[in-house]
């Protein structure tokens, strides 16, 4: 990575703690009130707190960071000898963040601030910023590495299933789904991210092992004609939804290796469980899967 590049995600990308020590990043975590209670999303919030105490509590949402706070972030950055900043963030339409971040990269002085909306949420914001990091640690320019953010969202797919739609509704973040609400007795919905950033559905389906095949199958058309640089994310929220997410990824390998040709040894594979700043939009019951991959002409 250049010394004078530097590249912030946020906990709406769904990064690991390991992937972040590796590339250097700059983090910010958005803030999560629970029984009025505040917290920051980090790594030990995510990993040792939030899942013990959200299943009995009554309210949980999220915060954004104020404005002043995103300009004492970039200052940090700048005063730790950075020129230049991709901060990358999980869907405008998700949350103002991004907005605000917008605000703040006009304001800060000394630093070239490019933030990139990802359009996606959790596990395909995190897809987009891998591929990004990737070109930034492989000698391209910040503008040649901007210019790129729309092919790589195109590059990027991803979906995901909750038992009840709740918790978007309740949340603001129903996007282009509002029209499933009160039909999901026994009908269980794939979710995505639609070209603008609003989540939609693409399913809905009665029992565990349809819904499993239709999210194998989805992916596998996905990447039909984008069989280059495959990397697949799987994510899951509440315990019980663990297996559920590690059975359907090894389907979903096992399909890719059968119809697709292309070997286990050659998809990049990564598994987490999902950030608080995104359980609590869908609830923490839920799980996803979300896959990378270009076409052979790239």
């Amino acid at each position: 990575m250049s010394d004078l590049i530097a590249i912030s995600v946020d906990s709406g990308c769904a990064p690991s703690r390991d992937f972040v020590r590796e590339h250097k990043l700059f983090f910010m975590g958005m803030k999560v009130i629970i029984d009025d209670k505040e917290y920051n999303d980090d790594f030990d919030f995510m990993e040792n707190v939030f899942y013990r105490i959200v299943e009995n509590s009554k309210e949980f949402h999220t915060a954004q960071p104020p404005l002043g706070q995103v300009l004492e972030y970039y200052n940090d950055i700048r005063s730790r000898g950075y020129t230049e900043l991709l901060d990358i963030h999980f869907s405008s339409k998700m949350s103002g963040v991004y907005e605000t971040c917008v605000m703040a990269s006009k304001m800060v002085e000394g630093i070239d601030v490019r933030v990139v909306d990802t359009r996606k949420v959790s596990i395909g914001a995190n897809l987009v910023a891998r591929k990004l990091i990737k070109l930034v640690e492989t000698g391209c320019s910040l503008d040649e590495v901007f210019e790129s953010v729309p092919r790589v969202i195109d590059n990027t797919f991803m979906e995901f299933s909750v038992p009840t739609l709740k918790y978007l509704i309740k949340n603001g973040r129903i996007g282009k789904a509002q029209g499933l609400a009160g039909t999901l007795l026994n009908i269980k919905p794939i979710l995505s991210v639609d070209e603008e950033g609003f989540i939609s559905p693409i399913a809905k389906l009665r029992g565990m092992k349809k819904l499993q095949e239709q999210m194998v199958q989805n992916i596998v058309e996905f990447l039909q004609n984008r069989r280059k640089s495959i990397a697949l994310y799987s994510i899951y929220g509440s315990e019980e939804y663990l297996t559920v997410m590690h059975e359907t990824t090894e389907w979903l390998i096992e399909s890719i290796e059968s119809r697709l040709g292309i070997s286990r040894s050659d998809i990049e594979l990564v598994s987490g469980r999902i950030w608080p700043t995104i359980a609590c939009h869908s609830g923490p019951a839920v799980f996803g899967l979300a896959c990378y991959g270009e076409r052979e002409a790239e």
